[in-house]
């Protein structure tokens, strides 16, 4: 009687599904379409440039739908690329200024865009563009920033931004998310720092999606975040802010000394005035930096400034008195 049933030799693999299929070739599909399109134009990406370009369509419809782009608005987008969220940018917006960095892609998106009336393509570096001017040109008190930004300068498009808070309403950024939690860390945990303090000083941060480096060709070695950046139109805290940041960069500079050493080092005081300084604020001298929010770091920043102008008064009378 012959055996009626088969043996194999390993777990049968499952079938990907059609959708995960379907969604697999799109992908294949966006990604081929951007190399070809570069590569005729001889183009590729730029290391340099931090050049990273997003190849799912409905990722870039995501991102763009987090926006909250208002018929009204005028979009300034930073480093545009292959133009992967340019369009559906313009479909909702009032304006899209694209700011390209990079000739070659600049001139290949005023080609893309030639017939779309309301897409402005600009060959600059953002750090150096003038956002009140163009809020100005476009008869408007506000942008609205979006861009996919070169994870290596974060930072001073970060600062620019603050730098130019008052045109800006709101920026939508994608970021390395190592980058994205340090924004947003606690204090006393590792990811919390100055970073973490300056952006709170001037913007409220709102995690809205992460994404997967497989998303971007070439293929980053990390994953993104996308983050709502909203500007501050007033600080959270009173304090001089070069006084404020002053102290908190000293107090993350030394993170494992005591609160009472950095400062000491900070602003060149003797160590009974940074005591008293600190019982002034109502902070222990013995905590880490690391510990304290950034309105006990303003507390310090008003005990400071008070200490550092009757240590000011102090010399200058001693100075007319040796007159």
């Amino acid at each position: 009687m012959p055996d009626r049933y088969e043996f194999r030799s390993g777990p049968r693999r499952p079938k990907a599904s059609a959708y995960i299929r379907e969604k697999a070739a799109i992908e294949g599909g966006e990604r081929a379409r951007v190399r070809d399109e570069l590569a005729a134009r001889g183009l590729a990406p730029r290391k340099r440039f931090g050049q990273n370009f997003l190849v799912r369509p409905e990722l870039a419809e995501r991102i763009v739908d987090h926006s909250r782009v208002r018929p009204e608005d005028v979009v300034v987008e930073i480093g545009p690329g292959a133009g992967a969220l340019t369009g559906r940018l313009a479909s909702r917006a009032r304006r899209v200024v694209a700011v390209e960095k990079d000739q070659g892609l600049a001139e290949m998106l005023r080609e893309e865009y030639a017939e779309i009336t309301n897409v402005e393509v600009i060959e600059g570096d953002f750090l150096e563009v003038d956002l009140a001017a163009i809020a100005a040109a476009q008869g408007v008190e506000k942008l609205l920033v979006v861009g996919n930004i070169p994870y290596n300068i974060t930072t001073p498009i970060l600062e620019r931004l603050f730098e130019q808070k008052a045109a800006v309403r709101t920026a939508v950024l994608l970021v390395q998310k190592e980058y994205a939690e340090r924004l947003a860390a606690a204090a006393g945990t590792r990811e919390y720092g100055s970073l973490t303090l300056f952006a709170r000083y001037h913007a409220l941060l709102e995690p809205l999606l992460t994404v997967k480096s497989g998303a971007f060709w070439p293929r980053p070695d990390v994953d993104s975040m996308l983050v709502r950046v909203i500007l501050r139109s007033h600080p959270p805290v009173e304090a001089d802010p070069a006084l404020l940041f002053r102290i908190i960069r000293g107090s993350f500079g030394q993170r494992r000394k005591q609160l009472g050493n950095t400062i000491e080092d900070s602003l060149d005081l003797p160590r009974d005035k940074v005591e008293r300084l600190c019982r002034h604020a109502g902070i222990d001298p013995r905590r880490r930096g690391e510990t304290l929010t950034l309105e006990e770091f303003a507390k310090l920043a008003r005990a400071a400034e008070d200490t550092l102008r009757a240590v000011e008064e102090r010399g200058r009378g001693e100075g007319e008195t040796a007159h």
